[in-house]
C-alpha cells in the first residue's frame, strides 16, 4: 500500500521551515546552500547527500560551484513542496552536523 504524496499549502511550509536553519523558499521549492573548505569536500559531501537521496527515493537538484553546494529540493510529480522534501532536509543538515564536526 503506498501512502499519497500530498503538495503542502503555504501555512505548512512556514511551519516545518521553522524546524530547518538555513533553508529558505525560493520560486516554490526548498533550498540551502553550504560551503565548505575545498572542492573535494564539496564532492564528498555531495556523495553523502547521494547515498541519502538514493536511500528516500528523493533526489535533490545540486549545484556544485567550486567549494559552494547549493540543493534545490522539490516533489516533482505534485510540482511542489512535499513532507518528503522536508524529511530529506533534515537528513541532510544530520549529515552536515557529523560532516562539520569532523572538518
Amino acid at each position: 500500500m503506498s501512502t499519497k504524496i500530498v503538495k503542502l499549502n503555504d501555512i505548512e511550509i512556514q511551519r516545518h521551515l521553522r524546524e530547518l536553519s538555513g533553508w529558505q523558499i525560493n520560486s516554490g521549492e526548498l533550498q540551502r546552500e553550504f560551503s565548505l573548505a575545498s572542492f573535494p569536500s564539496a564532492i564528498f559531501f555531495v556523495s553523502t547527500i547521494a547515498q541519502l537521496a538514493e536511500l528516500e527515493a528523493h533526489h535533490p537538484d545540486i549545484l556544485i560551484s567550486y567549494n559552494k553546494v547549493a540543493l534545490t529540493l522539490s516533489t516533482h510529480t505534485v510540482s511542489g513542496i512535499t513532507a518528503k522534501d522536508f524529511m530529506l532536509a533534515q537528513k541532510i543538515d544530520a549529515a552536515w552536523s557529523i560532516f562539520t564536526m569532523k572538518a
